[in-house]
């Protein structure tokens, strides 16, 4: 039975209303049929044209009619399953019905102790990943969530990380690509049996590099899921203002839909938002901005109107360098817009500083988080049974009490939700056992989480599998001069370890 994700059991919020949701949706058609999209790949403009788009070789440009854009959309899925190792881990996405909630990504690992981050060791990265695995209400794993560890070359990273996942993990996952690698995660996906959410990812403004159309190419070919995003800094790479902004990235990701309909109708594809708002002291994305909720609001409306599962990463990232109150309030604002306006996906749990920091301590206390927004969304049961008249009507005025009623003790899971790092002691509890705060609770679950969580291994022949698509890659870069003799060096010592591959 596939995860299908918290259902929102109230209207979802429309940060558009009617009127202005349709300027928006007129103005990405706008945008396509007329300032058009830059595609540098001159096998993909020949499949463009062949679709029906208009193509301007000179300037390698493709514009988009309304027709050509509506017929692709009624060729995409709209919802998909992305199969897992364990079928009980396979996920439905409900574009519209239903919102998985997945992993933030960050390039080191946050140590709290120090209150330093750092890329992580080849077991921590492990462990993590067995972590994430055991969260509860962390549905699938989004890429990286590091971008590798130690002793590894830059273009083995997501390789290795890759191959970690698939080896510690039953959930489905997400991978994004560096170089040309996605040719190699791509055969991983296959040895192991599982789909491998992949990642296109466009340049704003409004660009399609070669290599991102083979991208498509190879996705579509191996029947992959994958999903498109730019990431535009407003007033940067995109307008500043909101709906520009938000326009200038749907059109982006629509001519990424209508490409890989054109190559191969059905493709399973979604589409991401990573739009942000600028700190205009630094021209830096200002992450944790509210700006970045609302316009992903937006973004969710949009696509939800057309039935293809969205992602937000709005959640996923704050200004703060460590796990206090404005990681808190920035983040958890962000994910409970994104939650409430419909988002099928939402990236949260272990997200730190600007998308650099992920912390596994983080996202044990995140997940709780998750789990009070699923209850949230879950809305309140106004049935004849939940209204309870029969009972109140039984019990009456003091000195009736509801404490030991059948109705109490059969319900009360349903209408709380249950913390596991959360304090609920009375303060008086809480100053005789040692004073806690969630952050030494939640080092505890962890702890607890890796030494009771193991995922089953793979079989013998999918390891080897795995191992030797590896092999090829190692031997691939190293021929291509990708990585130095040093770096070889150091990397052959550490997949000739005694505990490799897990540390």
């Amino acid at each position: 039975m596939a995860r299908k994700g918290a259902e929102c059991t109230f209207p979802y919020i429309n940060i558009l209303d009617e009127a202005a949701f349709s300027a928006v949706c007129g103005g990405v058609f706008e945008v396509m049929e007329k300032t058009g999209v830059t595609v540098q790949n001159q096998k993909m403009r020949k499949i463009l044209k062949d679709y029906g788009c208009r193509v301007d070789d000179a300037l390698e440009r493709v514009y988009f009619d309304r027709e050509v854009v509506l017929r692709a959309l009624e060729a995409a899925p709209k919802g998909f399953e992305i199969r897992a190792r364990e079928e009980k881990n396979h996920v439905f996405l409900q574009p519209g019905k239903t919102t998985q909630f997945i992993n933030a990504c960050g390039t080191s690992i946050f140590h709290t102790d120090s209150q330093e981050a750092k890329l992580p060791t080849r077991k921590e990265f492990y462990d993590y990943m067995r972590l994430l695995d055991a969260l509860p209400n962390l549905d699938f794993q989004n890429c990286f969530p590091f971008f590798g560890f130690e002793k590894v070359p830059e273009c083995m990273k997501l390789l290795e990380s890759v191959a970690a996942k698939y080896r510690v993990s039953t959930k489905a996952q997400i991978e994004g690509t560096v170089f040309d690698n996605y040719r190699f995660t791509t055969e991983m996906a296959k040895a192991v049996g599982t789909d491998l959410c992949q990642i296109v990812n466009s340049a704003a403004p409004l660009t399609y590099f070669t290599e991102t159309a083979e991208q498509i190419f190879n996705y579509t070919e191996a029947g992959l899921p994958f999903h498109f995003a730019a990431g535009p800094t407003r007033g940067l790479t995109s307008p500043m203002g909101a709906a520009g902004s938000v326009i200038s990235n749907n059109a982006e990701c629509m001519a990424g839909l209508v490409m890989a309909q054109a190559v191969k109708p059905g493709s399973r594809v979604w589409m991401n938002s990573m739009i942000m708002t600028p700190n205009m002291a630094t021209g830096k994305p200002a992450f944790g901005d509210v700006g970045n909720s609302y316009t992903d609001m937006a973004f969710n409306q949009y696509w939800r109107n057309y039935g293809i599962p969205c992602w937000s990463n709005a959640a996923s990232w704050t200004s703060s360098k460590v796990i206090d109150y404005q990681a808190g309030f920035e983040q958890s604002l962000a994910l409970l817009s994104q939650a409430l306006s419909g988002s099928t996906v939402i990236s949260y749990q272990g997200g730190l500083y600007a998308e650099l920091y992920a912390s596994p301590l983080k996202a044990v206390i995140d997940d709780d988080v998750v789990g009070m927004t699923k209850r949230l969304m879950k809305g309140i049961d106004a049935s004849a049974e939940g209204l309870s008249l029969e009972l109140i009507h039984e019990i009456g005025p003091i000195p009736g009490s509801f404490m030991d009623s059948d109705e109490t003790l059969e319900n009360w899971r349903e209408e709380c939700y249950v913390p596991t790092v959360s304090s609920r002691q009375s303060y008086e509890e809480w100053s005789v056992t040692g004073r806690r705060n969630i952050v030494e609770i939640a080092g505890d679950r962890m702890r607890t989480l890796l030494e009771n969580h193991q995922a089953p291994a793979l079989s013998a022949e999918k390891e080897q599998a795995l191992e030797d698509i590896l092999n090829d890659a190692r031997n691939y870069y190293r021929r291509s001069g990708e990585i130095s003799e040093e770096e070889w060096k150091v990397y052959q010592e550490d997949i000739h370890s005694p505990n490799y591959p897990f540390a």
